[in-house]
């Protein structure tokens, strides 16, 4: 029905274009707002409270009025004399921070997926970033953990770091930074969130959870508790998604100074201008069930009106600026010590019921942690199981170290992160349409078709040509000597990811299917070259993780690639 509503409305349209007068009868048809960008469906009409530092509640009154029944609020011009605020040009960041490495991710507008950094995907210096980023055809956003150095000058509001409770349920501290010009699908985060903004401007349109029935979202497991609308922000489609006039919302502007207090699971959508667009974002605890939060340590001496830094606090996930992140780990209070007692209160935890916890948090997705270390940083007596008061008494440290061992692998996080994002399909169908169409190539030949057609890195390229080669002083390759044996030499660290969970070719080689001495140029292809793989992408703008079925077909682009550069 809806598709037909389209269809006349389409119609509609070419008429107009031939018979002017008839215009207005016509786009009578249109529900208001129809097409057009989020916003023009209906007036906003929920008011957000908004305070300064000298009017901000402090903890205990945040934390009853709007953290708990999660009511957003807008805190203006908070960041004036925090250290960040005042020094945080593109050189100071340069200077003090450039060798820092964050995680980059693509704008959609520019068609962008991800990013290359100055050696790996979706991994930068700041200031390899910081040289690049504002170009013409930029893509890059980074979107990343903040690295600790820069803790010391980043500031902390007083309504949740002047004392009690919630700043010590600080969970992560991410970065937002790019040269604007970037809009975000309609989406929800897990946890509460303090977004503040140092640099450009934000423009924010916010839903609350209550009308999730009506924002479309984007069907996937029943356990992920963040998410994304299907609602296409930048034309609305009221045929397709009618119930969205039927959500209240709230529309306000975020400037550089400001912080907004962001509720867990609410809803939002944010376009972001520049020239420099650059926001600190402090995730803390859901605090899901928590009719009140200790303020023991709150008294008339506390300063209430100044800001903290976040070198003051004790983040749960802090990076260090160069190795692997743990961003989008859990609270260690709510996720681990709280769920982990749960599972205490029915019976003593010993490793198999580690173990069958963790394939309820991770499903089919990949973990490569060993559970009985796992199992030992909570075991403190050393007798085999995990007790009530065990638990009660671990350290963070211990349970951070828990939760290193039985979170889901997340690529992006890591300097590995191609081996996951291009395919190892894709992967396959490119070396062997470059096996059928030359005899011999050279390590550069490789390197550029490598890189021009799955967009990777020339240090995987290179890695795949030495696999091939079997040292790194052999720069040629001869077809005729290249086995199934030698392609998963070479690609093993993509079989790694991709098989065989994921790869229809991949579990072709696993299963043994080609024969292992005979030539690659003697065997069919054993996949279709074109065809549709669903891979889980970084969403470019709020970290939602997207599925997307995507048609690619590697022997045309490879063989195009390889014939430009004879």
């Amino acid at each position: 029905m809806h598709r037909l509503m389209e269809f006349v409305a389409i119609i509609c349209l070419l008429f107009c274009l031939i018979f002017q007068s008839f215009c207005v009868i016509a786009l009578d048809n249109f529900p208001q707002g129809h097409l057009q960008p989020l916003g023009n469906q209906r007036l906003p009409s929920v008011p957000i409270d908004e305070f300064t530092l000298d009017t901000a509640p402090i903890p205990q009154q945040f934390y009853e009025e709007y953290v708990k029944p999660s009511r957003a609020a807008i805190f203006r011009n908070v960041l004036k004399d925090a250290k960040g605020f005042k020094v945080w040009s593109d050189e100071y960041i340069r200077e003090n921070y450039g060798e820092m490495e964050v995680r980059l991710e693509g704008k959609k507008e520019k068609g962008g997926g991800i990013p290359i950094g100055e050696k790996y995907l979706g991994r930068d210096t700041l200031r390899h970033f910081i040289d690049n980023y504002r170009s013409p055809n930029s893509t890059t956003y980074i979107v990343s953990e903040l690295p600790e150095p820069m803790f010391k000058e980043a500031g902390v509001i007083p309504s949740v770091g002047a004392c009690g409770e919630m700043m010590s349920r600080f969970v992560e501290i991410d970065l937002w930074w790019s040269s604007g010009g970037s809009r975000s699908v309609i989406h929800k985060d897990a946890f509460n969130q303090i977004n503040c903004l140092y640099r450009g401007t934000k423009y924010w349109k916010l839903f609350e959870y209550k009308y999730e029935k009506w924002l479309y979202k984007h069907p996937e497991s029943t356990d992920e508790i963040g998410g994304f609308s299907d609602i296409n922000v930048g034309a609305v489609d009221l045929f397709q998604h009618p119930d969205m006039v039927k959500v209240p919302w709230s529309n306000f502007t975020i400037n550089a100074g400001d912080c907004l207090f962001l509720p867990k699971s609410y809803y939002h959508q944010v376009d972001s201008v520049g020239p420099i667009n650059l926001a600190v974002s402090i995730l803390f605890g859901r605090m899901d069930g928590k009719e009140s939060i200790d303020t023991s340590d709150c008294h008339e001496e506390i300063d209430y009106k100044s800001i903290r830094y976040l070198s003051d606090f004790d983040v749960m996930w802090k990076w260090a600026g160069k190795g692997v992140m743990s961003m989008g780990y859990g609270d260690f209070e709510e996720n681990y010590r709280k769920e982990l007692i749960e599972l205490a209160n029915e019976r003593d935890i010993t490793t198999e019921r580690i173990n069958e916890m963790k394939l309820e948090m991770i499903g089919e997705r990949l973990s490569f942690g060993d559970m009985d270390k796992a199992f030992s940083y909570l075991d403190l007596n050393d007798d085999g199981k995990i007790t009530i008061s065990e638990l009660k008494e671990v350290n963070r440290t211990q349970l951070a170290k828990f939760a290193l061992e039985i979170e889901v692998y997340e690529p992006s996080n890591t300097y590995d992160f191609e081996y996951s994002y291009v395919s190892y399909d894709f992967v396959l169908a490119i070396l062997k349409q470059v096996l059928k169409f030359k005899e011999s190539f050279s390590r550069n030949y490789w390197i550029k078709v490598y890189q021009r057609v799955s967009h990777g890195t020339k240090e995987f390229a290179n890695e795949i040509f030495t696999g091939l080669a079997g040292s790194e002083d052999n720069d040629m390759v001869y077809s005729k000597d290249v086995t199934t044996d030698v392609i998963k030499h070479a690609l093993r660290n993509w079989l790694r990811y991709w098989v065989p969970q994921y790869s229809p070719s991949g579990q072709h080689l696993e299963n043994g299917e080609m024969e292992n001495n005979r030539n690659v140029q003697e065997v069919d292809d054993g996949v279709s070259l074109g065809y549709g793989v669903e891979l889980i992408l970084d969403d470019p703008y709020d970290g939602t993780m997207v599925k997307q079925n995507v048609q690619i077909d590697p022997l045309n682009e490879a063989h195009a690639s390889a014939r430009d550069e004879l």
